[in-house]
């Protein structure tokens, strides 16, 4: 039988390596995967208001997260969009649940370390105060903020109460914020993409709500990987 070259146990040895550099960058790609029980650290009454199903992403560099929505949000039904603000949502409000396992390393959108435990998710607004102009191409946020604070559903009155609530994510005098997107287009299940101008992951999905009485869809599109451009 002939000797293989030098030159084919060369291109042998690249293609390896190229497979095996594509096999990691799969298993590395942020992943979202449906979760059935909820988190355990929060109270009674916010636990009630959640969907017992939730989302686990996998993220890139170790970080990894999990979150819950309210059961049949609450909306204006009256609302309507803005330049800067796309939501119907009232702020202070309680859209959710997030949890953070042990040894992820997880950032906000202001790159801040959350760390790892349980929160509550709610709807604030960037200040229109200047010191905010172009980290966001809206002023819809969602603030997290630890559990064993928040214990009431009632929405949170007062930028500066939720603020200040939601920096004890961070431990911090800036709130623990992630950018609420402008929806291009709703989506039939969730969905997680990559903005690679921004190297922004987002979450795409549908969520059941209500205006009063009346129940809607409310598509959401938020970032949950990926930093402010300041």
């Amino acid at each position: 039988m002939p000797l293989r070259s030098p030159c084919f146990r060369s291109i042998v040895l690249l293609v390896l390596a190229v497979s095996i550099c594509s096999v990691a960058s799969a298993a590395e790609k942020p992943a979202l995967k449906l979760l059935k029980k909820k988190p355990a650290g929060l109270s009674e009454k916010i636990a009630g208001l959640l969907n017992p199903a939730g989302y686990h992403i996998d993220g890139p560099d170790g970080a990894v997260v999990e979150f819950w929505l309210v059961k049949d949000v609450g909306v204006n039904g009256k609302f309507k969009p803005t330049l800067n603000v796309k939501y119907p949502f009232m702020p202070g409000q309680l859209v959710g649940a997030m949890r953070i396992p042990e040894k992820s390393r997880f950032t906000d959108f202001r790159g801040q370390n959350v760390a790892a435990g349980v929160y509550t998710i709610r709807y604030g607004q960037q200040p229109e105060d200047g010191n905010h102009i172009g980290t966001s191409e809206t002023a819809d946020f969602l603030m997290t903020i630890p559990a064993k604070y928040d214990t009431d559903p009632k929405p949170i009155f007062g930028p500066d109460q939720l603020s200040e609530s939601s920096a004890k994510s961070v431990r911090s005098t800036h709130p623990a914020i992630f950018s609420l997107l402008a929806v291009e287009k709703p989506t039939d299940k969730p969905t997680l993409t990559h903005d690679e101008n921004n190297e922004f992951w987002i979450v795409s999905l549908t969520v059941d709500a209500k205006a009063k009485e009346k129940a809607v869809k409310l598509p959401l599109r938020f970032v949950i990987f990926g930093h402010a451009l300041e």
